[in-house]
C-alpha cells in the first residue's frame, strides 16, 4: 500500500476517534446544563488523546508523501 493511503486512512481514524471524544460532550452540555454524564467524560478523555494523536501522525505521514513524489 502507498504512504499516501496509510496517510488518509489514519487522518479517517483520527477523525473519527476525535468525533466520537468531542461530539458527545458537546452535544450534553448543551443539552443539560448540569454536569455531563460520566460515561462520556470517560470517552472525551480516553478517545480524544488518541484521536488527536493519529491526526499529527497522519498528517506527518501525508508531508512525508507528498516530499517523496
Amino acid at each position: 500500500m502507498r504512504l499516501s493511503r496509510w496517510a488518509r486512512a489514519t487522518l479517517v481514524i483520527g477523525a473519527i476517534l476525535s468525533a466520537i471524544g468531542i461530539i458527545p460532550i458537546w452535544l450534553t452540555s448543551l443539552v443539560l446544563s448540569g454536569g455531563a454524564p460520566t460515561i462520556f467524560i470517560l470517552a472525551f478523555y480516553l478517545l480524544t488523546p488518541l484521536g488527536v494523536l493519529l491526526l499529527g501522525l497522519g498528517a506527518g505521514l501525508f508531508l512525508i508523501a507528498l516530499v517523496r513524489r
